[in-house]
């Protein structure tokens, strides 16, 4: 389960933006998690509830904003989601993943 160790890294995160800015307690924090990022959100969640634990983040209620997956095409430039025969714009198969795999903290509040 290493969503237990990304759930520890973005904690740390946290604690230490949230201490730079004076926030004594953290109340929200949103993610965005890719749909191909490999991360179980409710394995996440679990983990920030447990780690969380004597913490400013203890108690935080956390938001999850599913990034669906994005490609873009290096023959013609068309950005477009998942494809299931190639571009949808000239056929080429020539694709890149644009977003769909990123895990970011989007922000957090707290007093």
């Amino acid at each position: 389960m290493h969503e237990l160790s990304i759930a520890e890294e973005l904690l740390e995160i946290i604690e230490t933006r949230a201490r730079d800015a004076g926030i004594h307690r953290v109340e929200r924090i949103t993610l965005k998690i890719g749909e191909y990022s490999g991360i179980m959100p409710e394995a996440l969640e679990f983990a920030f509830l447990v780690l969380s634990r004597g913490r400013c983040t203890e108690g935080a209620e956390i938001e999850m904003q599913a990034v669906a997956p994005e490609y873009l095409c290096k023959k013609c430039g068309l950005t477009q989601p998942a494809p299931q025969e190639g571009c949808s714009g000239c056929g080429s198969f020539d694709l890149t993943l644009k977003r769909g795999n990123e895990l970011s903290i989007v922000s957090f509040e707290g007093e």
